[in-house]
């Protein structure tokens, strides 16, 4: 998922890389691995997120939230020097590191692989991928 500022500047490609929140995967990164894939619905809270080479975090001032229903994600956020930025749309996860998504509000898709920390409140979920219209993108959130 990327999101853009309302001034329509690219902002960041979510990639479903919320979906990297609870992962008990051992195979190498970067692959998908194989076994039933975790579930990653629930509420997240930013931590930070990558686009391209710039890291933004919440000690820099960078807030929000990502929400993941059963095939569908919302997020939203505010980064420092970017406003408030926003996104919604579908996801899949294939394997148990693998997810994929696609921007209902235009923003491309994203896909890459992602860990999930465990299942409870206080699970670390980290994606890294690669947006169609943004590049490179990373998220970090922790479950609420």
């Amino acid at each position: 998922m990327r999101l853009t500022t309302s001034a329509a500047a690219p902002a960041f490609a979510l990639a479903a890389a919320l979906a990297a929140v609870a992962c008990n995967d051992t195979t190498s990164s970067g692959t998908c691995g194989s076994g039933t894939p975790p579930s990653v619905v629930g509420t997240y809270k930013l931590a930070s997120y990558t686009l391209g080479t710039n890291t933004i975090d919440t000690t820099q001032g960078a807030s929000g939230q990502l929400r993941f229903y059963t095939g569908n994600y919302a997020f939203n956020a505010t980064i420092p020097g970017t406003g408030a930025i926003g996104d919604s749309g579908t996801y899949a996860i294939s394997g148990v590191r693998c997810m994929s998504e696609t921007s209902v509000m235009g923003q491309g898709s994203s896909s890459g692989t992602f860990t999930l920390s465990g299942t409870t409140t206080g699970s670390i979920f980290t994606f890294a991928g690669t947006n169609t219209l943004a590049g490179a993108v990373g998220f970090v959130a922790v479950k609420q």
